[in-house]
């Protein structure tokens, strides 16, 4: 086969491909609250100035979010039936410590973040590692304090389970550093916390063809 032939079939190949994505719609979003970082203080900030309270306390914070598509019977016919494609937008109300998104502020969507796509009882994840990766490129360490939440879109249901964990060491107002061992050696003054939340979703009201009338 020709090089001309081979280049003018893949062409077609990622115009079809490009086609079949622009014809899955989302008809589902579901709102995934994630709270990442550490944050040094129990003192917050309000017009440049240290007062009242932070939007959480003294403590070092994780989110694990996962997504499974547990669907074993297929029933759509299209060519779309056997994936589920999930659409990530991220809205950030705490920025590395900065509450971008306090009333009477208003936090913008971020630009489209990713997408994947899921095939029948698969399942993937994200973290604040992941979130680090869309919002900044990188992982810093430590991790800055930052609140927001991942919006989920697919063309269909989907299960959605977040993990939240949290850890307080007394000696980190001491030493600034995340290691939870005191100066012997010893774990002291140390607690945990983790929370597991099923996310519900909600079907995506579409557009109507035609606008509402005034009355």
């Amino acid at each position: 086969m020709s090089r001309k032939w081979i280049v003018s079939i893949l062409v077609l190949v990622l115009v079809c491909m490009g086609a079949e994505v622009a014809s899955a719609k989302e008809q589902y979003v579901y709102s995934v609250k994630f709270v990442c970082g550490y944050n040094p203080t129990n003192i917050g900030s309000s017009q440049g100035t240290d007062a009242g309270e932070p939007p959480v306390k003294f403590g070092n914070y994780a989110t694990e979010i996962n997504i499974v598509w547990p669907e074993i019977y297929l029933t759509d016919p299209t060519t779309t039936g056997d994936r589920v494609f999930i659409f990530k937008h991220l809205v950030v109300l705490v920025d590395q410590g900065r509450p971008v998104g306090r009333e009477p502020n208003v936090a913008p969507p971020k630009a489209y973040a990713d997408s994947i796509q899921l095939t029948t009882l698969s399942a993937t994840m994200d973290d604040c590692n992941r979130i680090a990766e869309l919002l900044w490129g990188a992982v810093p360490t430590p991790y800055p304090l930052t609140i927001g939440y991942l919006v989920l879109t697919s063309t269909h249901e989907i299960d959605v389970t977040a993990v939240y964990t949290s850890q307080v060491c007394s000696n980190w107002a001491q030493t600034h550093s995340l290691e939870c061992l005191d100066s012997s050696g010893k774990f002291t003054g140390m607690s945990s916390s983790i929370d597991v939340e099923r996310i519900p979703g909600r079907k995506l009201v579409m557009p109507s063809a035609t606008p509402p009338t005034t009355p």
